[in-house]
């Protein structure tokens, strides 16, 4: 856990001295899924996209890049905040339509999904392998549980 005052000097710092700059390729790429989702909204009839979620699109891009201390934004920042937009805007549509677009927009759904989050998956399996054993082995409730960081660098390290 971070302490509020770490926390609180690192929001300072980002807001006073982190403004990202948003390059051509990224610019591009966010036209061309504006683009495409227009397409994608007249073939299906759904609810089309405008200009500001473009302009939202940007501003995830540029408060991720800010995030990670960086004065540009990178692809990632640009592959996070179309994948935010993309299951928010699909998520507005009818069913029907929300499986075809989740299909035909899969690969910016999955692309480059946060090591963060992969981490943290194994890692939750890991803890509920421990959990498991510990218990069938004291038949008690645990309150805490101890995986050893070894038995995290062999499962993510295959």
């Amino acid at each position: 856990m971070i302490p509020q005052t770490l926390l609180r000097k690192y929001l300072l710092y980002a807001r006073e001295h982190i403004h990202p700059k948003l390059e051509q390729m990224p610019q591009d790429k966010i036209s061309k899924i504006f683009a495409e989702m227009r397409k994608e909204s007249l073939a299906t009839g759904s609810v089309a996209i405008t200009v500001r979620q473009v302009e939202s699109m940007i501003r995830l891009s540029e408060a991720h890049a800010k995030m990670h201390l960086r004065s540009y934004v990178s692809e990632d920042d640009v592959n996070m905040a179309i994948r935010v937009m993309l299951e928010s805007f699909i998520s507005t549509q009818k069913a029907s339509i929300m499986r075809q677009m989740t299909k035909n927009f899969s690969k910016y759904l999955t692309v480059n999904r946060d090591n963060n989050e992969l981490l943290l998956f194994v890692l939750k399996q890991l803890i509920k392998e421990q959990i498991h054993f510990e218990q069938g082995r004291h038949k008690t409730d645990l309150s805490t549980v101890a995986v050893p960081e070894s038995d995290l660098v062999d499962r993510v390290c295959i």
